[in-house]
Parts: structure tokens; C-alpha cells; sequence
């Protein structure tokens, strides 16, 4: 006889936590702060200034099609470039505070686009 489990036992399959997605246009519009934002990005500190790589972080507001189409970046200024590890590593304290239904855009900035999110908002860390 085949076992049946109710559906909040059943195994759900683990969705993909990193996706790349190419976006061909886009433009940053501002700081993204709050209380909410103050906390993880407290939480994210420790992370970031143990990676000698990583120069800025920014927590931006983001528009990638139109200007109805916004989105919450964390963009990094790395030396060393996109790093697996410290996504995962800034993902954590991330999904404390945040639902998953709410994900989190990560992108590792080129000089062009540093020069472009500074215009608009100012680094949340700077390693020293």
C-alpha cells in the first residue's frame, strides 16, 4: 500500500537560490533605507569587511525595463568579481528578516555602474 502524506509534509522541490539574469537596460534611482534596511545592512557589515575584495557595498534602488519596473539592489565593488560564497554568505542574515517570496537582487559593479549608483546614493560600507 503506497504511503500518502498530507500536503504540508510533502517534500516541495528546493527551488534554485541563485539565478542569473541578464538585464540589458537599466538605471539606479536612489538609496534604499529604512529601519528594515538599517538592520540587515548592520548584519551585512561583519560579512563584507571580511572579504578584502570587496571595496563599496550600495543598497540601491533599481529600475531595469521602465520606471514602474523597481527593484532593491545590493551592488558590490569587488576587486575580485562575482563570489558564490558571499552571496550565500550575505543571503543568511538576508532571510532572517525578509520572506523568501521577497528576493534579493545582487550585482557586482563595474566601475561604470559605481560611478553611476554613487550619484545617487552613498555606500553603506567602505572598507578601510
Amino acid at each position: 500500500m503506497p504511503l500518502s502524506l498530507p500536503s504540508w509534509l510533502k517534500i516541495k522541490p528546493q527551488r534554485k537560490l541563485i539565478t542569473q539574469l541578464p538585464v540589458p537596460r537599466f538605471s539606479f534611482l536612489g538609496e534604499q533605507d529604512g529601519p528594515v534596511e538599517r538592520t540587515v545592512k548592520a548584519r551585512w557589515l561583519p560579512i563584507l569587511a571580511a572579504r578584502p575584495e570587496i571595496r563599496r557595498a550600495f543598497l540601491v534602488r533599481a529600475s531595469y525595463e521602465g520606471p514602474n519596473d523597481l527593484h532593491v539592489v545590493l551592488a558590490l565593488c569587488s576587486s575580485a568579481g562575482p563570489d558564490v560564497s558571499l552571496i550565500e554568505a550575505l543571503r543568511v542574515p538576508y532571510a532572517a528578516i525578509f520572506s523568501r517570496d521577497c528576493p534579493l537582487d545582487i550585482v557586482f559593479a563595474s566601475a561604470t555602474h559605481e560611478s553611476q549608483i554613487e550619484r545617487v546614493c552613498p555606500p553603506f560600507y567602505t572598507a578601510v
